[in-house]
């Protein structure tokens, strides 16, 4: 099996994300030990699935999801390319996940990291953690798509990033706004004088190359670390938050669903129980118009229209007075 790994890792690199590709190679040189037979049957399969983990349990839902597609993919990678007449993954259910809330912020948290971006003394660090935050929370780019960006897929003059690689192999236009405007092109600014020559990657380190996942993945930790947060941070928490504020601040579940290349509407419908969170949030605090000598319950009501006002809900309409 082992011969046939890298043509197969070849074959998912059209489609597929670096992180994805090295993840499936893993799973399937996991898998070898458990293939007595070429093509496999479904009780290796099965027994792979079932395998106790270092620590004794079983695997998590999500982990063992992840290695079922990795074998779904390669077997169906192989009835193409290797004659398999037999689907070993056919049958195999996929286990089922509790359903959790992803990670969001609020807009003022997503201000604050703005803020804390913009205290750093080196220019270029600055504008481009800057042109980095915008890209993730105001776009809501996957952290793969921001570092593969080249330069000439930046159109200041549109707003627009152009032909955007996502998952799946899909291509998208993504639509900026006007301070992602301004702070990508203060970042390109600084990046002319730090490139390597003939480099096309947006985002570059001070050495001129192309930024990894990680150094990104890093720089979103630091920030969290300078928060003063316990919250979990990372860019991909900054997509859910895009996802969240737009339908929060009145956009559609579909346009939503465009802006963040789902192909399916039932990924951006888990953020609707989000909003409705919110909703309610701003609805409590609407009691507080109510005079409280009205109600026979007044304890529970005063309570209810005591919160803290915060003064980003005018803004957005949140506020119990607007």
């Amino acid at each position: 099996m082992r011969d046939h790994i890298p043509a197969f890792l070849d074959h998912l690199a059209v489609s597929r994300s670096p992180r994805t590709i090295k993840t499936y190679g893993a799973i399937l040189a996991s898998f070898e030990d458990f293939w007595p037979a070429d093509p496999p049957g479904r009780r290796d399969v099965e027994a792979f699935l079932a395998r106790p983990r270092r620590n004794g349990s079983p695997a998590a839902p999500a982990t063992r999801n992840q290695e079922l597609a990795a074998l779904r993919a390669f077997a169906s990678f192989a009835a193409r390319d290797l004659g398999w007449t037999a689907n070993p993954t056919e049958g195999i259910p996929f286990a089922r996940e509790a359903p959790r809330d992803p990670p969001v912020l609020s807009i003022f948290e997503v201000r604050r990291m703005f803020t804390v971006a913009a205290e750093e003394a080196d220019p270029l660090v600055r504008d481009r953690a800057l042109a980095i935050l915008a890209l993730l929370s105001q776009a809501g780019l996957r952290v793969h798509e921001l570092v593969r960006l080249d330069v000439r897929q930046v159109d200041l003059a549109s707003a627009t990033l152009v032909a955007v690689h996502g998952k799946g192999g899909s291509v998208h236009d993504v639509p900026l706004n006007a301070p992602t405007v301004s702070l990508l092109a203060g970042w390109l600014g600084e990046r002319a004088a730090i490139a390597d020559e003939g480099e096309p990657a947006l985002f570059v380190s001070r050495s001129g190359r192309r930024l990894s996942v990680r150094s990104v993945q890093r720089f979103v930790s630091r920030i969290r670390e300078r928060l003063g947060t316990a919250k979990r941070i990372t860019p991909h928490t900054l997509r859910h938050t895009t996802a969240t504020l737009a339908l929060t601040l009145g956009a559609d579940l579909s346009t939503v669903a465009d802006l963040l290349r789902h192909s399916d509407l039932n990924t951006t419908r888990r953020y609707l129980h989000l909003v409705d969170e919110r909703r309610r949030e701003a609805v409590g605090r609407l009691a507080a118009a109510i005079p409280a000598e009205l109600l026979h319950e007044r304890g529970s009501m005063e309570t209810a229209g005591s919160e803290p006002h915060d003064p980003l809900d005018a803004q957005y309409g949140l506020d119990a007075a607007a």
